[in-house]
């Protein structure tokens, strides 16, 4: 398990538990209505790009993803209601510490 070489025990199991619940989430919606993950688009040269908190928003960490259209490609539709509901796949880009 790579990530609890890199990351603390804490971010490292909230990751993992954070993936099982995006593998068996129907949407993105279903993420979204869970505040603590904090499921937010991004924005300048991550435009396209989505953050979730890893544990909890003091930690810092979070998993970035890119939501994919039904085609699977990155969405380019504005509407993030239109984007959560209509998501089924992402790709996990990577895990960051918005604090560094």
């Amino acid at each position: 398990m790579k990530a609890k070489k890199e990351l603390s025990e804490e971010i490292a199991e909230g990751l993992h538990s954070l993936i099982n619940i995006l593998e068996n989430a129907d949407n993105l919606r279903d993420i979204f209505k869970m505040s603590i993950y904090y499921l937010h688009p991004l924005q300048g040269k991550r435009k396209g790009q989505y953050a979730l908190d890893i544990a909890g928003r003091r930690a810092g960490y979070r998993l970035i993803i890119i939501p994919l259209d039904p085609d699977g490609n990155p969405w380019k539709e504005k509407d993030v209601n239109i984007v959560y509901k209509s998501t089924q796949v992402i790709l996990a880009w990577e895990v960051t510490n918005h604090y560094d």
